[in-house]
């Protein structure tokens, strides 16, 4: 077990002991902090989840934002709180773990980034098929619903690859019996050419529009998909996303190098007094300033 001692009873620089107890700290600070905030991550999607089960809510690949939430938070949890008991009691192999999970999480990271750009192209197609089986059950599954909306509504787009994959849903097909046949949500409607009144929102502005040619659909709704629209977005905002990769990346990395940082301080303090404790015990007296003597000497007496 390691042993506390101050500053003045060790004989190591008493800027280094300085230095272990300030990353010491902030190790444990900065995991309490990623602690708490991965539980309240796992209480909101626990809430959630119990909200869309309530709702009977279906899934996709592609929303599922309670279990992803879950997941996370579960994971960062995990990771946070081996930090923090291991930089608390001063404990290697808790700290040398801890470094571990955080690399592979680190490194996993990377290699899905890395992934995705190489194969962009496969990548796209994967995310227009999952949003083709979103809009299938686009009325059934609230979560899918919200977000497209919301997708459709900010990225000023419609369907996955464009407006035609709203052919897939039943509501819209145009050998739908109903009124919203060949026609898509109203959240596909071009607001910035027309215009609202009063905040009134037309949710039948969609209707049968799919039977008019694309070009006479501009200005009327959305033609692009969304897939694209998103990410052209990316493209377009890539400062921000590159900060924010850097953002989620540098906690990380400096968790990573103040629990090796503390790791070797702990390690050089605790051989200081493993060798202080080898010298205080010498039988020969020489630790407390005694000569020892010399065979010849010793035979005389």
């Amino acid at each position: 077990k390691f042993v506390k001692m101050s500053c003045g009873g060790c004989k190591c620089d008493c800027n280094e002991y300085l230095t272990y107890k300030v990353v010491k700290y902030l190790l444990i600070i900065a995991n309490i902090f990623f602690w708490l905030v991965s539980a309240a991550i796992m209480g909101l999607g626990i809430f959630a989840e119990v909200v869309r089960r309530d709702l009977g809510s279906m899934n996709t690949f592609l929303v599922s934002p309670a279990a992803a939430l879950i997941a996370a938070g579960l994971v960062v949890f995990i990771v946070t709180f081996l930090g923090m008991a291991g930089a608390l009691r001063d404990n290697l192999t808790i700290l040398k773990i801890f470094i571990g999970l955080m690399i592979t999480g680190l490194l996993l990271q990377l290699i899905v980034g890395l992934v995705a750009f190489a194969f962009k192209d496969q990548a796209k197609n994967f995310i227009n098929e999952q949003v083709s089986k979103g809009l299938k059950n686009y009325f059934a599954d609230l979560d899918f619903k919200n977000t497209m909306d919301w997708v459709q509504e900010r990225f000023y787009c419609c369907g996955g690859v464009d407006y035609q994959d709203w052919e897939k849903n039943d509501y819209f097909r145009c050998a739908s019996p109903g009124p919203a046949s060949c026609g898509v949500p109203f959240t596909c409607c071009d607001r910035r050419a027309n215009p609202t009144e009063g905040g009134v929102v037309n949710t039948q502005c969609g209707y049968g529009v799919r039977v008019y040619n694309r070009l006479e659909l501009v200005d009327i709704v959305y033609i692009r998909g969304c897939t694209d629209a998103v990410l052209i977005w990316f493209e377009d905002n890539f400062d921000i996303f590159a900060g924010l990769c850097i953002g989620l990346l540098l906690p990380q990395i400096l968790g990573i190098v103040f629990a090796a940082v503390q790791i070797r301080k702990i390690e050089s303090i605790v051989e200081e007094e493993r060798n202080k404790r080898l010298y205080l015990d010498r039988t020969d007296g020489s630790a407390y300033g005694f000569q020892p003597l010399h065979p010849e000497a010793e035979s005389t007496l």
